[in-house]
């Protein structure tokens, strides 16, 4: 498999179907532990990005509570069509994690939906650098997804060739002092078992104090 085919696959089809087999399910849970992690915390944010952002239900929700102003990235054209026609508040972008089409330090709170277990590895470190870039200091990032202490990938079931990835994907954000852990709200049918542990993890940002001046000079 080469570098991109992972991401070219969901751009070209696999998003589609994915969008084809789940679009009745988007509701629920997947928008409740997103958005109860961030009421525990007292967040209030106005400019929230969510990557892997489907047709816009979850973000949409975390807008209307807000009163936020939303945008999202997706690799389904269907699902982003659908969202503009569903949530035409929202700003929907057909795209992928690695390649974000805002400004630098554009939004307090960037979310990735459940998405980053299908990105291939080699794009993590470009995904990791593209939610820091435009997530504004003092921002807050909330990753939903597998949650597994050690990496491990298994097959794609809906695909042939195609890898699920699984870890602590906020290990990534966590090396660099400009982030800290404040919360992990793990699913309610979150079992310490491969394959059965997703959660969110909440993380925030605050660069200008991460390499402060040396106490021994």
């Amino acid at each position: 498999m080469t570098e991109h085919s992972q991401k070219d696959i969901f751009l070209g089809s696999e998003g589609d179907a994915w969008y084809a087999r789940n679009q009745e399910n988007l509701h629920g849970s997947g928008q409740e532990i997103v958005l109860t992690t961030l009421q525990e915390v007292g967040v209030l944010p106005t400019s929230v990005l969510e990557i892997g952002c489907a047709n816009g239900y979850r973000i949409a929700g975390i807008c209307n509570q807000f009163g936020a102003r939303g945008f999202g990235i997706e690799p389904s054209s269907k699902a982003v069509a659908d969202g503009r026609s569903r949530y035409p508040s929202l700003s929907l972008e057909v795209g992928t994690a690695d390649r974000l089409p805002f400004a630098d330090n554009h939004f307090d709170l960037v979310i990735f939906g459940f998405c980053l277990y299908l990105v291939d590895p080699r794009l993590h470190l470009r995904c990791v650098a593209e939610a820091d870039r435009v997530l504004a200091d003092g921002g807050l990032l909330a990753i939903y997804d597998f949650i597994e202490p050690v990496p491990y990938h298994n097959p794609y079931i809906h695909l042939q060739g195609v890898r699920s990835h699984k870890m602590e994907f906020s290990r990534y954000f966590l090396a660099s002092p400009a982030y800290r852990l404040l919360r992990r709200t793990m699913s309610a049918a979150a079992v310490p078992k491969p394959d059965l542990s997703a959660g969110v993890d909440l993380l925030s940002k605050n660069f200008t104090s991460a390499f402060p001046p040396n106490p021994f000079v």
